[in-house]
């Protein structure tokens, strides 16, 4: 009970929300049903399949582009459209004849002479009666003619079987026999009928009547069988085959149970046809048309095949490669080309490739002269020639801008797959004279050039050497200089036999009188600086320096600490001080 009050409160909760719809007993048509229902109403319309069910039901609308059903429900956004009133063709199973059914898109059973719909031939036929059906016009056969209220043996034969044109197919038909003409060339008449007789027994004769096998001898009516079931060859009235079924190359038709053929026409420009519908295989590449009779003008092939040929437009100064290696390329035996010159004042070369053995023809045709060979059935493996504008005029009349020589290369006798290389050009000639003389110039104004160049560098590196000759000078000019006064003891002055007890005086003295530096070079910080004494050069014993020294003589330069020097490393024994002398100059030697 309490369940059941939660659910009737839930359920008005949800009125509140959603508003009242149409009672489900009280809907009667498909456009009344509500949102919540439209998946059913879209899964009824897709379930139509003909325009006359899709439009008795105003949910839905027939979609003829498409022939299909659609639905159509204005309160949905992507399926409201504009229902347009569509008129629908005759159903299916109100036609009467083979080619009005297949147009409006049904089925015609041939053997039942019926038309049904394309969805109704399993509930139409639920035991197999359809032994044959069509949805092609082109496959129809003649209508029955109709004898008061039923259809006539006679019809039935028409319409049934009077279709086959040979007996095997005919026997095919298990309502149909075959009725030979009895002379012995295979020609008949298949009817309707049975395995004794036809059902009309003055259409055929009893000994004339296969319904099982067909006659032994069948050469469709061009060729007799001597020897019962051969033909004798060869087969008459254009005919071929070994039951002469088939028209000889170069003509086409049915030559089936006394057919014709028919000479392929084809312009002159090709031989074969198509054997069932005539049209030619044209054996020059560019010619189209079922009699070969228009050029192919979307590939770039002009002229006029009726009257001569088609030719490839070739276009000066490029290489153009054909290749003839596909499915349809299996019936060329012939290719054109042809090319005008457009530049008067230069030669003309053409070159040609093949790929495979084949003959090529070349001829020139001028303004107001007939067309003349220059070359016939050579070969076109690999061929080059040149044109000489000496002996041919190109380039466009200024009258009617026409060419004034044009070219026509024919290469025929090739059978695919093939390949062609061609080519029309007209490049300047080299003129060697020429190509030296502006050689050489253009190389010796290099020569020149590179020569200035040098020069104009060498000048250059001078001026900066000088330059920096004047700037080290000014430096060396700006350093501070002074004078010093150097005496000299002579040497003659000195006696080398003093006693030791004068040595010893005189060393006391030198100690005393020891020469200071004549100049000292601070460097940076006042922590270092180069020290430079004059040294007496030795001579040797002799009282002169040698000759070239000057005064014996030199400067010597060394790197000093200047301020404390540093502690030795090995203390000495200490003495009074009254016995330490200390150093005139107190600085030390790096």
């Amino acid at each position: 009970y309490e369940s059941n009050n939660q659910q009737k409160q839930q359920q008005q909760q949800q009125q509140q929300f959603v508003p009242a719809a149409v009672p489900v007993a009280n809907i009667k048509r498909l456009e009344n049903c509500q949102k919540t229902e439209d998946f059913m109403i879209i899964t009824v319309c897709e379930q139509l399949h003909s325009c006359h069910a899709c439009s008795a039901n105003a949910a839905c609308s027939w979609d003829a582009e498409h022939n299909r059903c659609r639905p159509y429900l204005s309160n949905i956004p992507h399926l409201n459209r504009t229902r347009e009133d569509v008129i629908c063709p005759q159903p299916c199973a109100t036609l009467t004849s083979c080619r009005n059914c297949t147009e409006d898109e049904c089925i015609w059973c041939q053997n039942e002479q019926r038309c049904v719909d394309r969805n109704a031939y399993t509930p139409s036929f639920p035991y197999g009666q359809c032994r044959e059906w069509t949805t092609h016009s082109a496959k129809c056969r003649s209508s029955p003619s109709n004898t008061g209220n039923g259809r006539s043996t006679a019809a039935q034969s028409s319409a049934q079987c009077g279709f086959y044109n040979s007996c095997a197919q005919c026997l095919d038909d298990p309502a149909c026999g075959w009725c030979d003409d009895g002379s012995n060339t295979g020609l008949g008449n298949c009817i309707a009928g049975g395995a004794l007789s036809p059902y009309d027994a003055n259409e055929c004769q009893v000994n004339h009547w296969f319904f099982t096998s067909c006659p032994p001898c069948n050469c469709n009516g061009h060729s007799h069988c001597p020897d019962n079931n051969i033909c004798e060859q060869p087969c008459s009235n254009l005919t071929t085959g070994s039951h002469c079924e088939k028209c000889s190359k170069g003509y086409w038709g049915n030559p089936i149970n006394g057919g014709n053929c028919q000479k392929c026409e084809c312009n002159g420009q090709g031989e074969n046809c198509q054997p069932d519908t005539g049209k030619c295989f044209c054996n020059t590449k560019g010619i189209v048309g079922d009699h070969c009779e228009k050029c192919d003008t979307q590939n770039h092939y002009n002229g006029d095949p009726i009257k001569s040929s088609c030719y490839y437009e070739l276009t000066i100064d490029y290489q153009f490669t054909f290749n003839l290696s596909k499915k349809e390329d299996r019936h060329f035996t012939k290719i054109n080309f042809r090319n005008s010159p457009q530049k008067p004042e230069i030669d003309a070369d053409f070159t040609i490739t093949c790929s495979v053995p084949a003959k090529m023809d070349i001829s020139v045709k001028r303004a107001g002269f007939p067309e003349k060979f220059l070359y016939a059935g050579i070969n076109c493996s690999t061929f080059r020639q040149r044109f000489p504008k000496t002996e041919y005029t190109f380039g466009h009349s200024p009258e009617d801008n026409s060419s004034l020589t044009t070219f026509y290369v024919f290469v025929h006798d090739f059978r695919p797959p093939i390949w062609i290389q061609i080519a029309f050009s007209q490049y300047p000639k080299l003129n060697l004279q020429q190509f030296f003389i502006t050689f050489s110039t253009c190389f010796l104004l290099l020569l020149l050039m590179a020569a200035v160049l040098w020069k104009i560098k060498q000048k250059y590196d001078t001026f900066r050497r000088r330059q920096r000759l004047f700037v080290e000078m000014e430096q060396m000019a700006s350093r501070p200089f002074s004078q010093v006064v150097v005496e000299i003891e002579n040497r003659d002055n000195i006696d080398l036999t003093h006693t030791m007890e004068g040595i010893t005086h005189l060393t006391k003295k030198r100690k005393k009188d020891c020469p200071s530096p004549i100049a000292l070079e601070p460097c940076s910080g006042n922590r270092a600086a180069v020290l430079s004494l004059l040294v007496r050069l030795p001579t040797g014993g002799l009282q002169h320096a040698p000759a070239g020294q000057s005064a014996g003589l030199a400067v010597a330069s060394a790197l000093v600490t200047l301020g404390n020097p540093r502690r030795p490393s090995i203390e000495h024994s200490k003495e009074p001080k009254s016995k330490r002398k200390q150093s005139q100059h107190p600085d030390s030697c790096t």
